[in-house]
């Protein structure tokens, strides 16, 4: 009794409607794990911690115009999102949903073997050279070790010269990258040539900019809107600053 009075007392803020914006992706991304097979069980802890989220917040007094709007908006997405999440479960139940983490999986791995067929062939190439044989006439190729050496030094170099920018530590660039990955699964968008070496480049390049021109707090969630997955970046708020 006396916690669901200290709930009404409290004032809305953009803070909690930030939070619950947050929770409601996140479950989001868990809801798109466990249809994809990543996870065994559905997440309905989180969901239920969602749902008194959102009971709390509409007891909750005050705010401005802005502030109620943007709440009715959050709720109509999270029942957008139960709507379909209650689809799928239940045609898991019946046995009729077709599963798309195999054919994802058989895609990337069928990217995977081209990218390496490529970086083979051109590794063979920046290691080849013409000789003249004195025993035949005409020419025959013939291995230069120093260049393929040298190339393979190079390449070496250059995946060991990625590094994340100011404010952004390896443990949440993994977690990025995973929730990606399983967000553009979930939506059916290819993974292929998708790496955690690229997004690592991708975060070199954007953070920087966002911080000259939005301060140093930056951090980047998985969106899915429009029926596509991309980042999106926010400015981190003082208890999220990264470690």
């Amino acid at each position: 009794m006396a916690r669901a009075q200290k709930v009404e007392s409290a004032r809305l803020t953009m803070d909690i409607l930030d939070d619950l914006e947050e929770e409601i992706e996140l479950l989001k991304v868990a809801y798109e794990r466990y249809f994809n097979g990543v996870d065994r069980i559905p997440p309905r802890r989180e969901h239920d911690a969602v749902k008194l989220h959102v009971r709390n917040i509409e007891r909750m007094r005050g705010g401005v115009t802005a502030l109620r709007f943007r709440t009715q908006t959050l709720k109509a997405r999270i029942v957008t999102y139960e709507h379909y999440w209650t689809r799928i479960l239940r045609q898991i139940e019946q046995g009729t949903f077709k599963r798309l983490l195999a054919v994802s999986a058989r895609r990337e791995h069928e990217a995977q073997r081209r990218r390496a067929e490529e970086e083979g062939s051109a590794a063979a190439q920046s290691g080849v050279r013409t000789v003249v044989d004195p025993n035949q006439s005409g020419v025959r190729p013939k291995l230069d070790r120093n260049a393929a050496t040298a190339s393979g030094t190079a390449s070496g170099r250059g995946a060991a010269s990625r590094q994340l920018p100011s404010g952004v530590d390896s443990r949440e660039a993994r977690d990025l990258f995973k929730q990606f990955v399983a967000a553009k699964k979930a939506a059916g968008e290819s993974v292929s040539g998708l790496t955690y070496g690229r997004l690592v480049d991708k975060l070199a390049r954007e953070v920087p900019k966002l911080q000259k021109k939005h301060g140093d707090e930056i951090r980047f969630e998985v969106d899915t809107s429009g029926g596509k997955v991309r980042l999106r970046a926010r400015k981190r708020r003082s208890d999220q600053k990264a470690s």
